[in-house]
């Protein structure tokens, strides 16, 4: 007994630095390309990956503790390792694929705000509609771009029921410009951060660090709120050319 505990703990033992070493690149892809801040936070992503890797990381050792034993022969030892690394396999990819489908892939302006849109929420039957150069999705990081208006009255309350509906013009790649055709727009509704720090008093730290860690100072930046179907309590800070370089975890609404 106390051999094949030996023999089973060495193996299960193997198999969990295996699974570490798989579970560390998981999780470079995932925070550091697909769901970057403040993506992650705003989208909910890092609970849901954890409980992800965590099932998958312990369950294959373990079941390598419980069937790996030194009376089996070589090729029973090397059937069951290998159904056991293809069960895992096939459970991260499969997680890996509804984290991939559900990354933040558009960064939208709409009005007063700039809005978070996962891949899974974009009409992607629209994207042929879109303008030049907006017509894929990105692998990673996010499409900047910015949502024109309705050129009819019967655009305008279709456009009404989708959005009662969840699907926003931010969605729709028909309703997409390049965002850089509504810098003037852009620059009529961003507010200077000072002013957001003066009225979210209970908030100034948190402001004051984010400008801190964007490399400016407070006077320099301005904020937009910053939204997703999750969530709509960020802001985005942006530099004097409207590029977002930095966020915070507050409500940017009057």
């Amino acid at each position: 007994m106390q051999t094949r505990l030996r023999f089973a703990f060495r193996w299960s033992l193997r198999h969990l630095l295996v699974s570490a070493v798989i579970a560390t690149l998981s999780a470079a892809l995932v925070f550091r390309l697909w769901y970057p801040m403040p993506y992650r936070a705003m989208l909910g992503v890092g609970g849901i990956f954890l409980l992800l890797l965590l099932v998958d990381v312990v369950c294959g050792p373990l079941i390598t503790l419980i069937l790996a034993n030194p009376l089996k022969s070589r090729r029973e030892m090397k059937t069951d390792l290998s159904l056991i690394a293809l069960i895992q396999t096939v459970a991260l990819a499969y997680g890996m694929h509804a984290l991939w489908i559900a990354r933040p892939a558009v960064l939208a302006f709409e009005k007063d705000r700039l809005t978070v849109v996962s891949a899974n929420e974009v009409d992607i039957a629209g994207l042929s509609h879109a303008p030049t150069g907006l017509r894929r999705l990105p692998s990673y990081g996010v499409l900047n771009v910015a949502t024109r208006k309705p050129v009819s009255n019967a655009e305008f309350f279709s456009s009404i029921e989708l959005s009662l509906a969840g699907v926003t013009p931010a969605m729709r790649p028909a309703w997409w410009e390049p965002m850089a055709d509504q810098h003037a727009e852009m620059s009529a509704r961003v507010k200077p951060l000072p002013e957001l720090i003066a009225r979210r008093t209970n908030a100034v730290a948190v402001l004051t660090k984010a400008a801190r860690d964007a490399g400016y100072p407070v006077e320099a930046l301005v904020y937009l709120p910053l939204t997703s179907s999750k969530t709509k309590e960020w802001i985005a800070l942006l530099n004097g050319s409207l590029e977002m370089v930095g966020y915070a975890p507050v409500d940017g609404f009057e």
